[in-house]
């Protein structure tokens, strides 16, 4: 039977109620799908509906790759739907879909704040990528034939129902992300199962794992939370990169005509063995926590931070004192690192630096997690102070409490 909650979804743990994220981590990531039924087709309320599709649309105009139009795997020319100036034509966006095409909004938690903060609350808990793409589909219609994801997918079914067909993930189990992605033939499959996802419902996919989607009697509108994963290649690959500032050897190029001998023979015995000391210490504690920290900082950075009006505490720049209360913006997170050129705290968007004196004043910063007035700032002169605490509000970090 239906109800009538409104829940109020802005993180990973909340998705999947009343599964737990431990059952989940433990049993399903990466292994197998998981499809959690709900009588509750007000569930994603909260986060998005069709409604806020033509919201949107209107005031957010998404173009280029941010919009696609598709109907059984041909895409549509975007000069149909894209005025002149590359602005979207509303009108034959609504034709398109009354012929039977889907609209997809990729990268949609750039355009709707409770999407921003699901998916924000999520990348940080996961520390992977992740992105949500929204497919709205008329009904008896499909948009894609069968094929395999190279990240993991989150389906949130937020009105209607969508019909999935899944096959088993024999062809490519855990596919490299971002790898090839390809489109099969359906008698090449094994294993259909169908799922049917119904408004509230929520279903996990592997990437790897070949599927196709379809409507019948009922529109649908899903999201699809794809989880880009760091992968230990990606991580052996950043520590190889941080071991060749140390060492020549992997800097230096490969013979000349190298492709071109008879033998390929690259290597002499000395230098095998050389190169065997040097790639084991990729696997050292000291490599591992500077691979970690490069990784660490490039991950945050990536993220722009939720928009929160920051405009208004730029206008109170010239106005900051020693006694001005200052707070991190909703959301961000920080890291204090001291390099060789000196000392720097990234967060999402941004990362500020400075010379290597105010490292410990820059940490206090970071570990602040209430308002703090200026003059609490410790280790510097007051003139000082106001200079780090106004580049931290320009920079991005701080707000006027």
């Amino acid at each position: 039977m239906e109800t009538k909650s409104i829940s109020k979804i802005d993180n990973i743990t909340d998705l999947f109620q009343p599964i737990g994220i431990e059952d989940f981590e433990a049993n399903y990531w990466e292994q197998k799908v998981l499809h959690v039924k709900r009588d509750d087709s007000n569930f994603f309320s909260s986060l998005f509906s069709i409604e806020d599709l033509d919201r949107v649309l209107e005031y957010n105009r998404p173009r280029g790759s941010s919009l696609r139009v598709v109907k059984n795997q041909q895409p549509m020319n975007p000069t149909i739907y894209e005025n002149k100036d590359g602005s979207i034509n509303l009108n034959q966006l609504y034709t398109a879909y009354a012929d039977g095409h889907t609209i997809v909004v990729n990268e949609v938690q750039r355009f709707w704040d409770p999407l921003k903060v699901l998916v924000e609350n999520m990348r940080q808990y996961m520390s992977h990528q992740v992105v949500a793409n929204l497919y709205l589909t008329p009904e008896n219609e499909k948009a894609l034939s069968p094929h395999y994801d190279s990240h993991d997918v989150f389906a949130l079914q937020i009105s209607g129902e969508k019909h999935w067909l899944l096959y088993d993930d024999t062809y490519c189990k855990t596919p490299l992300v971002h790898s090839f992605q390809p489109v099969f033939q359906r008698e090449h499959l094994t294993g259909a199962r169908q799922v049917t996802l119904k408004a509230g419902d929520i279903m996990y996919i592997p990437r790897g794992v070949p599927h196709e989607a379809f409507t019948t009697d009922q529109s649908s509108m899903h999201i699809t939370i794809g989880v880009h994963s760091t992968q230990w290649i990606d991580f052996i690959t950043k520590s190889l990169i941080s071991l060749a500032q140390k060492h020549i050897e992997l800097r230096q190029a490969l013979p000349i005509g190298f492709l071109n001998s008879d033998n390929k023979e690259l290597l002499s015995a000395d230098a095998e063995l050389n190169f065997i000391s040097i790639l084991q210490q990729a696997f050292r504690k000291d490599t591992v926590n500077g691979c970690l920290s490069i990784l660490e900082e490039e991950f945050r950075t990536k993220e722009q931070p939720r928009p929160d009006g920051h405009f208004a505490s730029l206008d109170k720049l010239n106005h900051i004192g020693l006694d001005t209360l200052l707070i991190k913006r909703d959301g961000l997170t920080s890291k204090v690192s001291n390099h060789i050129t000196g000392a720097r705290i990234s967060f999402q968007g941004n990362v500020v630096k400075g010379p290597s004196q105010i490292v410990a004043s820059l940490e206090f910063i970071s570990q602040q997690e209430d308002a703090f007035s200026v003059r609490e700032i410790p280790f510097l002169n007051d003139e000082n102070k106001l200079k780090v605490a106004k580049r931290l509000v320009r920079g991005g970090l701080l707000k006027v409490a």
